[in-house]
């Protein structure tokens, strides 16, 4: 595609290297040398550095002075077009303003995708190829697995269960244009064991707020459960929050966007019947105050429910076990809230290790 373009070796250079700014840009000026992209065809021990300033003050030509690597030029060309052209998405809404959700869907805007051939990077479906959405992690649980770790325990739920999730038609090229750069990895696995006997009589007002923090980050889980009662069955109400602790925030974030988990548990069953991710987005300073966790003073309590609640996947079945919803809790939360987590609802895991 460069050669066809026929493009001027000088313009390009001096898009690469030659800052805006008069005797600015020392880190373009640091990678045109360092990068062995352009070499000084001058001799002398200093020559080359006093080139490359004059190069990009603009008083000598890139072209007529230095021998170039045309292959690492393009790739310093890309990386700077990146750079300059990246474009940046600060909150759901502006998201939800570009999404074209074109498949059957339901209201949340998932799409079923069951039978959908999941790999590291995205699903192959319709013979389109669908990225995952940005706030799925697709950290993996195995060595070298076909899917992410949130996938994989889905897809091993038995008997199956429905998977839906969101399928942008942006995140989305035809199958034979696919590109994966997924790579041969090794990654530890947590999984617990979950006991939901007694949650009747731990529940007897029907509610609880569970708060854990770390003490080490005072980053905090929320762990909310409310008894329901439907067609005359007995169900709790899971909902699992992680509260970033606020300072690791710069001041000018506006917002502050949370990993969320829904999951409806019931007891006579011994399972869940569905388990929902979602992702809730508040305004600063209502997440400040909720992160306080002092409704009387504040007026704002930690179970605050977000400005936005934008979900992601949901799953469903007649065998969503405790431990499976344990495993996709643990799999969904950023990794600094896994252990909070894990010592909030006082289980056990054990760790893997891979080579």
């Amino acid at each position: 595609m460069f050669e066809a373009a026929d493009l001027n070796i000088e313009e390009l250079l001096c898009f690469c290297f030659r800052p805006e700014t008069k005797n600015g840009g020392g880190d373009l000026i640091y990678l045109a040398t360092a990068g062995k992209i352009i070499k000084y065809r001058g001799t002398g021990q200093f020559a080359h550095e006093t080139a490359v300033m004059e190069a990009a003050d603009g008083k000598i030509t890139y072209a007529d002075n230095f021998d170039v690597d045309i292959d690492r030029l393009i790739c310093a060309f890309i990386c700077r077009l990146v750079e300059e052209c990246v474009y940046r998405i600060y909150d759901v809404d502006e998201i939800l303003s570009h999404e074209r959700i074109e498949l059957p869907h339901d209201k949340y805007g998932l799409t079923d995708v069951t039978d959908t051939e999941f790999l590291r990077q995205g699903f192959r479906l319709n013979d389109k190829y669908y990225l995952y959405n940005i706030f799925l992690d697709t950290s993996i649980g195995s060595i070298n697995p076909e899917a992410p770790n949130t996938i994989e325990i889905m897809q091993h739920i038995k008997p199956p269960a429905r998977i839906l999730t969101r399928c942008d038609n942006n995140l989305a090229v035809p199958y034979s244009q696919m590109v994966g750069t997924a790579t041969w990895d090794a990654q530890k696995y947590r999984g617990i064991t979950l006991n939901f006997e007694n949650i009747s009589e731990q529940l007897r007002r029907g509610k609880e707020t569970i708060i854990h923090y770390d003490p080490k980050t005072n980053h905090r889980i929320l762990l909310y459960i409310k008894k329901a009662i439907e067609n005359g069955t007995e169900l709790y109400h899971l909902n699992v929050e992680q509260i970033w602790n606020p300072d690791i925030f710069v001041g000018t974030e506006p917002v502050i966007m949370t990993n969320y988990l829904h999951g409806t548990y019931y007891p006579s069953l011994e399972k869940f019947e569905h388990i929902d991710f979602s992702v809730n987005q508040y305004t600063r300073d209502v997440f400040e105050l909720k992160y306080r966790d002092a409704e009387q003073q504040t007026g704002i309590s930690i179970g605050e429910y977000a400005d936005e609640h934008y979900k992601v996947w949901c799953v469903k079945g007649g065998n969503l076990s405790t431990e499976v919803w344990a495993q996709l809790v643990c799999a969904t939360l950023d990794e600094p809230f896994r252990n909070i987590f894990l010592e909030t609802i006082g289980g056990g895991y054990t760790e893997e290790e891979t080579t």
